[in-house]
């Protein structure tokens, strides 16, 4: 297997593997390598180890020696003028009107060729760009196009967290990070909430899916029903690093949170007395079931209430209601006991009453009487005006005829003498 030394060329960057040859190179000593774009300035990230021939990609290129003082030196003055190319660079593109943003300019170890890094929303012509900005730095001009998160780790800042950037000081690779990651950690899927400086996801999304997969696993999924110290409920939320779940009780409807030990125990207790009583030879009755399932009946019978039998109670009792008790007007007959009672004759007097005159519609409303509009209106017999009319028959008038004219003869011989 192949002896090799792993180096950066930025702090962030990733690790290539070169040759190191006889040198004893340690993990942060500079050195000047060979690449295909030439020689370039980096860093020893670990020491010499033996790998497999898989992991080498390409040819093994060799470590040429160990950076000196003065090729320090030249590489810090060499990022003075990065500034003033990326200037006039930007006057060089606003002339031709490509639409297009500088990023950062950066110079070669031994300054034979000027780097340019831009970002664009689609592919951009730059070929004249190019022609003249060779004339310009009089040196060879390569333009790259880079993504927002290639952006953020070259230019550096601080994240949401208040700590500087993960790809800028210690990520080389970018991680596939996926919504899916922020649901499963219960993150508000608020854009400003999950995005870093690059605009993208936030990369950290990933260093914990897998702890929060793994402990989600032991907590019972949301829309299962549980047993609980208060009785059986409906799991609706989850705490992922408390290890509680979110329970909606199916007596009350309240939401309660509880451990999974609670539960745990809660269930144990439940199966336990269900053993029990079966082997007593109880056997427990279920409610039938229908086409909603047991779940939607549970559900339906918390949430309907039964109001008929409340209102009930604010109705009267039929039975300790009774109607008041007929008031009995005087009949004919009652006036045939005044006529002996002067103490009723003055007492109906003083009331303004003609008993003569009342006494037909007392008789009509007294219970168990007839009165003569109505006995003359009843089937089977002849009204006093269609008996006139009618020829004589032999057969006597009738009692009740005869009666009422009595008593009219009475009454009006009576008002005459004044008795």
């Amino acid at each position: 297997m192949p002896v090799v030394v792993g180096v950066r060329f930025k702090d962030s960057g990733k690790i290539y593997y070169f040759d190191p040859g006889d040198l004893d190179l340690h993990t942060g000593d500079p050195v000047i390598v060979e690449t295909v774009r030439g020689l370039e300035l980096a860093r020893v990230a670990f020491e010499r180890r033996e790998v497999s021939d898989d992991a080498i990609v390409g040819e093994l290129k060799p470590v040429v020696r160990r950076a000196e003082d003065a090729d320090l030196a030249r590489m810090a003055e060499l990022q003075q003028y990065h500034a003033e190319a990326l200037a006039r660079c930007a006057e060089k593109v606003q002339e031709h009107g490509l639409p297009m943003k500088l990023v950062k300019a950066e110079y070669s170890f031994d300054g034979s060729r000027l780097t340019f890094y831009f970002t664009a929303d689609q592919r951009v012509d730059f070929r004249q760009l190019v022609r003249d900005l060779a004339r310009t730095f009089k040196t060879r001009i390569e333009l790259r196009q880079i993504g927002p998160r290639d952006e953020a780790k070259m230019l550096g800042g601080i994240g949401p967290c208040g700590r500087i950037l993960c790809c800028a000081s210690f990520l080389p690779d970018y991680a596939r990070v996926t919504i899916k990651m922020a649901k499963d950690q219960d993150l508000p899927l608020n854009p400003s909430k999950i995005s870093g400086v690059c605009g993208r996801l936030l990369c950290c999304l990933s260093y914990e899916h897998e702890q929060y997969l793994e402990m989600r696993s032991q907590l019972p999924k949301r829309g299962t029903w549980v047993m609980t110290p208060d009785g059986p409920g409906e799991v609706v939320g989850q705490h992922v690093l408390k290890q509680q779940v979110l329970v909606q009780l199916a007596s009350s409807g309240m939401i309660e949170t509880y451990d999974i030990p609670q539960i745990t125990l809660a269930t144990e207790q439940v199966a336990a007395l269900a053993r029990a009583r079966a082997a007593e030879g109880i056997t427990p009755v279920r409610p039938a079931k229908t086409d909603r399932g047991e779940r939607r009946m549970l559900r339906d019978d918390i949430d309907a209430f039964e109001w008929n039998d409340d209102l009930c109670l604010l109705e009267d009792d039929e039975a300790s209601f009774s109607p008041p008790a007929p008031v009995l007007l005087p009949t004919v007959e009652s006036n045939r006991d005044a006529e002996q009672q002067p103490a009723a004759k003055s007492r109906v007097r003083r009331r303004g009453g003609n008993a003569a005159k009342d006494a037909p519609a007392a008789a009509a409303k007294a219970p168990g009487k007839t009165p003569p509009a109505a006995a003359a209106k009843a089937p089977g017999k002849t009204p006093p005006a269609a008996a006139a009319k009618a020829p004589a028959k032999p057969s006597s008038p009738e009692p009740a005829a005869t009666a009422g004219s009595d008593a009219g003869k009475r009454r009006r011989r009576r008002r005459n003498t004044g008795k």
